[in-house]
């Protein structure tokens, strides 16, 4: 593994350095002011956290004003081996004079990154997979949904409640929050909700683990097999889950849970689709989150920090399963281009060298850190997850784990923005801080990072909170 002083220099050395008075500042305000002048309403982090980005490196980027952030957010889990790493750079700058949009065709690029791939599966997938590419975590799931229909002949596929998969077609379907699907409906057919998801932080029967039993997970069963539960078992093509649940709030599952869903998903003949998009790439400290469990895939789906730095996504599926699928039946134009396979396969290496380790050790440093902040904030319910993906579940009340409200999040949220540092909200009361940073970043910045969220819980009054919506 690198050294200390090795991730140290991947970042910007002043971080963090607020030079305005105000956030955004005048730069960055005109740029925000113009840019949500030619662009929908839909995008989130322009509203919800106004911050424009100039430059970045490692766990660090810079505002057009000067302004300099630790960044908590790995841009949604996609930075994983930091902001313009120079190997990525150089990768980019060698490749870009070459060879960069093939349509969908051969190159040594993607013949690397599909031997790389298949040797990286996990258990008895390794070298017994097939693979196509795609451009975004979402498109990547239609893919894999796409295949588990065609070769299994059947059309319902299941999903979770606090599931995201996706915000277009049949992903958006599974996805269950209010915010993606409010507008959005009619959703498409043949999709099946199965629940609860084990958040045992907030469990529905009120009961604790490991003297619950696993009680969700009979729950699921008895949705499957009780014969008017109103889900056509016979045919359903296959359950995508997560890992761990992402934009649901950074749920890990309990321990026997996922081997539990496994074990009666192929006693049903139903596929499972291990959606890696957002927890994969050495996130919990593993290259595929699910090799946290006692199971085995049909289908894995990759996007985020596989491509890092360019929008990039892959299905591995199991061999037989798509052997005999239609030639030329799926088309995606740009997609397994030779310059983002050939960045693919840069960030493999370098999450292989020593980022696995350091994501296991940084991550359980950071959640004891956080864990003893919670002791001594109010504000803070919970504290969990997996590698380096962490979430502070706030709460009003720690008796009644009432959350705490969008707006006092957002409040939060946009101090630590003003003391210099990054993060975004997620879960099902839109009150989780998460900390999914690079996976190089430095222990100092974790450090820095950490002492600025106490300082911002400590010193905040939530009761005078008031909430700003303009760029004042």
């Amino acid at each position: 593994m690198a050294s200390e002083e090795y991730f140290e220099k991947l970042s910007y050395p002043d971080a963090p350095k607020i030079v305005t008075s105000v956030i955004p500042g005048p730069k960055t305000r005109t740029m925000l002011e113009k840019e949500l002048a030619n662009e929908t309403p839909t995008r989130i982090a322009p509203i919800g956290i106004p911050v424009a980005w100039e430059e970045a490196a490692g766990a660090t980027f810079k505002d057009p004003d000067g302004n300099v952030f630790i960044d908590l957010s790995s841009g949604v889990a996609v930075n994983n081996v930091g902001h313009s790493h120079p190997e990525i750079v150089d990768v980019v700058k060698n490749e870009c004079g070459r060879l960069m949009h093939t349509p969908d065709g051969t190159c040594k690029n993607r013949l690397r990154l599909g031997e790389m791939l298949s040797e990286l599966a996990p258990g008895n997938l390794k070298g017994n997979v097939k693979m196509a590419y795609g451009l975004s975590g979402s498109s990547a799931n239609e893919i894999a949904i796409k295949f588990a229909r065609a070769s299994t002949g059947k059309s319902i596929i299941l999903g979770f409640q606090g599931a995201y998969h996706g915000s277009i077609g049949t992903t958006l379907s599974l996805t269950t929050s209010p915010t993606f699907r409010s507008k959005y409906r009619p959703f498409m057919p043949f999709v099946d909700r199965l629940g609860p998801y084990p958040y045992c932080y907030r469990c529905p029967y009120e009961l604790t683990h490991p003297k619950c039993d696993l009680q969700c997970a009979k729950y699921v069963e008895f949705q499957l097999t009780d014969p008017y539960g109103g889900i056509d078992v016979g045919n359903v093509a296959a359950l995508i889950l997560e890992p761990m649940q992402g934009e649901g709030g950074y749920v890990p599952p309990p321990p026997g849970w996922m081997e539990y869903i496994y074990n009666l998903c192929k006693r049903l003949g139903i596929l499972i689709i291990d959606d890696e998009v957002q927890m994969g790439m050495g996130r919990t400290g593993t290259m595929f989150a699910v090799e946290n469990f006692d199971v085995e895939p049909d289908i894995i789906t990759m996007g985020k920090a596989l491509g890092g730095d360019l929008p990039f996504s892959a299905v591995l599926c199991r061999s037989d399963l798509v052997s005999e699928l239609e030639p030329f039946s799926h088309v995606l134009t740009a997609a397994g281009n030779s310059m983002s396979c050939a960045v693919a396969c840069k960030n493999i290496e370098l999450i292989q060298d020593g980022l696995l380790e350091r994501a296991k050790e940084m991550g359980a440093y950071a959640r004891g850190r956080l864990r003893e902040l919670a002791q001594q904030r109010e504000v803070i319910g919970d504290v969990r997850g997996m590698g380096w993906g962490i979430a502070m579940e706030l709460v009003s009340d720690k008796k009644t784990k009432k959350p705490l409200s969008m707006a006092e999040v957002v409040r939060i949220v946009w101090m630590l923005r003003d003391n210099g540092v990054y993060v975004l909200p997620c879960g099902r009361y839109d009150n989780i801080l998460r900390m999914i940073p690079p996976l190089v970043i430095s222990k100092a910045l974790v450090d820095k990072g950490i002492d600025i969220i106490s300082d911002v819980l400590e010193t905040a009054d939530m009761a005078k909170f008031s909430l700003n919506w303009t760029m004042a």
